[in-house]
């Protein structure tokens, strides 16, 4: 049996990217973090948006007509699941160190930006409350 895990991820995170990459918010949002115009508020909303397209990219990949014999087993969790939130982690930890770093310039702060590690207890939570529940619809 092939491993089906390499094209399932591929289809979910080009989903996930294409309505990242297409989101009229997002993108101005971008211009005006670019700029140092982007608030603390919009990094929240960022991140939202993030968390929500990654969501539903994996309820549309992880469906049963996309799983050998319908079913969400670990290593098919851990392959897929896994690597999209570390993806979102960086994105939004990533935007919200460039946001909060224009701000304190502007006030006139240096301190070192510490980023927030990947949460892995909770990653790991997730992804065993997928598999016992049996659950495609990842919601």
């Amino acid at each position: 049996m092939d491993d089906i895990v390499p094209a399932l991820y591929d289809k979910i995170l080009k989903d996930f990217n294409s309505h990242v990459a297409l989101d009229p918010w997002i993108k101005a949002f971008r211009k005006r973090l670019k700029k140092g115009n982007a608030t603390q508020n919009d990094v929240q909303e960022y991140a939202g948006r993030v968390g929500r397209y990654g969501q539903d990219a994996l309820i549309r990949g992880l469906q049963r007509d996309n799983l050998p014999d319908g079913k969400l087993y670990w290593n098919i969790v851990k392959r897929t699941v896994e690597p999209l939130m570390r993806l979102m982690t960086d994105m939004v930890n990533n935007t919200y160190r460039a946001e909060l770093g224009k701000r304190y310039k502007r006030m006139g702060i240096h301190i070192k930006l510490v980023t927030v590690g990947f949460n892995q207890e909770r990653c790991d939570d997730i992804m065993n409350k997928l598999v016992a529940e049996g659950n495609t619809d990842v919601e």
